[in-house]
């Protein structure tokens, strides 16, 4: 009769389709490899750009951290030093935990403490980041490439990866814990939440922000009902191990670092002049500069739909700025700046505006337990930007950036990858713009301080004023860091002061007499730090937004011989 199947032909039946579900397997995994190579070769061959990239901003703390562990693994902020003029104890300088600066340290060790060792090895926690976004978007999106590439392909990932500072790893353990945690409270396995809780602990002791992880997936298993509810109890996990970290470092340091560096950015942030709509501000100009490829996403996917309202906002950022005035210690119309400036920083503004319209547009569309983790994610991250940490910075909006991707391929739908590779490419054009503006800025603290501590140091006692990387390589030379209270400058003495850094006093033109001026042009095209003010990447002190194109200002270096 026909469709009879005899019982003979059943198991032939169930052979076949075991077949041809095993050939679907192997194509699903061919592809997956097929990503993995593709996106562990952009990141590693973007970033091996940048391997000889000078010692920058805080990188200097992350190699005092390393080289104590080396000599005192135990101990590791048992030593002092001076980062704001004076001398003081590293517990009251550095507000990270330490474990970037352990990875830090065995590269050192293995391989030396060269520029190029240790940003070779930092090219991996950017690569499992990536991956992380990777697997993570591939439970959220039909499209997991374009996702990842697209977190990749910010100014915020990209010159974050070409520090030796704590945040893209922190960014791999934060991704691969969401990854796990999610992906074990779906299937109900114990051993993924445990890996989950495991990354938790990790993100946080690489740096504070990790512990936000906590509320966000415990946020995610109420979401998922009766067997979420169940995983709750695995948090326990990373709150042991930072209780644990809590009693230890207050045992060995008299304070415990936890809840110091929570008080710290309290503190700090209590004492900003800015007002709550003036910070609200600059922190949309920080997430839309920072996470830039919203800006060409949104319009090759939404068309007019997203330039017309974009145009609005954009009007209304500059109507606010100019009414304003000045925003910190920016003025628009003062040198150096005008309509310009002006329009760039509406722009970041419209764009950190269209993130959260995408998460919005998201929570509306979806309306799933994804659409919330990703908004709590987003919203989450720009807050404590703006409220909590200490000052406003690209860095601190860098763990969003994996969430925007996210989301960026969910508004998307079915547009395809093809039609998104013109916004990746543009983003990722301007990211690397940045990261080379940030990379001929650090080389310029290093070709200063070589050529001054070069043609100075026979004269006499050197010193300088300054920190971060002129520090660095100054004090490699020899050269001494002035202290304020106990450093005795005597007449004959040299001293370099950099115009463009932190912990700098001005001195009495009767006390100096200036030997030299050095002027250097890092990049004409883009600053993150520019001396003026205008932009400010690794703090909104320098400017309201995270890079600047065409700054007004070069590098200044004075070499002055007291009187």
């Amino acid at each position: 009769m026909p469709g009879y199947e005899s019982k003979s032909q059943r198991p032939l039946r169930r052979f076949l389709y075991d077949c041809v579900g095993i050939k679907r397997r192997f194509r699903r995994m061919k592809k997956t490899i097929f990503h993995i190579v593709i996106l562990s070769a952009i990141v590693a061959g973007a970033l091996l750009v940048f391997v000889d990239k000078a010692v920058h901003m805080d990188d200097t703390l992350f190699i005092w951290t390393a080289r104590q562990i080396i000599e005192r693994p135990w101990d590791f902020y048992g030593f002092s030093a001076n980062w704001d003029g004076k001398a003081a104890q590293a517990v009251e300088i550095i507000k990270n935990p330490p474990l970037a600066a352990y990875y830090l340290a065995a590269a050192g060790y293995f391989y030396g403490f060269t520029e190029r060792a240790l940003h070779m090895a930092f090219i991996i926690p950017a690569v499992f980041a990536v991956l992380g976004t990777y697997a993570l978007s591939r439970r959220f999106t039909s499209m997991p490439l374009a996702a990842a590439l697209a977190a990749f392909a910010t100014p915020a990932f990209l010159v974050s990866a070409t520090t030796l500072m704590c945040d893209v790893m922190m960014l791999a353990f934060w991704v691969w814990a969401v990854f796990f945690w999610v992906k074990g409270v779906d299937e109900g396995r114990g051993a993924y939440l445990l890996a989950g809780a495991l990354f938790i602990a990790l993100a946080s002791l690489t740096k504070y922000f990790g512990v936000s992880l906590i509320p966000l997936l415990a946020a995610w298993s109420i979401l998922r009902g009766k067997k979420g509810l169940k995983s709750l109890l695995y948090l326990l996990i990373p709150l042991v191990v930072l209780g644990a970290y809590q009693l230890y470092t207050g045992y060995i340091y008299g304070t415990g670092l936890l809840l110091d560096a929570s008080a710290y950015s309290t503190r700090i942030g209590a004492e900003s002049t800015a007002d709550l709509y003036e910070k609200a501000f600059i922190g949309l100009a920080f997430a839309g500069g920072s996470i830039i490829i919203a800006l060409f996403f949104l319009p090759a996917i939404w068309g007019l739909r997203a330039i017309i309202p974009g145009l609005m906002i954009a009007s209304g950022a500059a109507f606010y700025a100019y009414k304003k005035g000045e925003l910190g210690f920016v003025a628009f119309f003062g040198p150096g700046f005008g309509w310009g400036y002006m329009a760039e920083l509406s722009v970041c503004a419209a764009t950190g505006a269209a993130i959260i319209l995408l998460v919005l547009y998201d929570l509306a569309k979806k309306r799933d337990a994804e659409s919330i983790l990703l908004a709590l994610w987003v919203l989450g991250t720009l807050a404590f930007t703006v409220h909590v940490n200490w000052t406003i910075n690209a860095r601190s909006i860098l763990p969003m950036a994996p969430a925007v991707g996210i989301l960026l391929v969910r508004a998307a739908g079915n547009a395809g990858t093809a039609r998104l590779l013109v916004p990746l490419a543009l983003s990722f054009a301007v990211s690397f713009l940045v990261a080379w503006g940030d990379y001929s800025l650090a080389g310029s603290a290093r070709d200063a301080a070589k050529h001054i501590s070069g043609k100075y140091s026979g004269e006499g006692r050197l010193w300088f004023q300054g920190h971060w990387g002129f520090q660095y390589y100054m004090e490699a030379a020899g050269a001494k860091a002035i202290d304020w209270k106990e450093s005795r400058v005597m007449p004959g003495d040299t001293i370099a002061f950099p115009f463009n850094n932190t912990g700098l006093r001005l001195m009495k033109e009767e006390s100096i007499t200036v030997a030299e001026e050095l002027k250097y042009t890092p990049s004409a095209l883009v600053s993150t730090m520019t001396l003026g003010p205008g932009a400010g990447f690794y703090a909104s002190e320098w400017g309201p937004m995270p890079f600047m194109l065409f700054p007004p200002n070069d590098e200044r270096y004075w070499v002055v011989y007291a009187r």
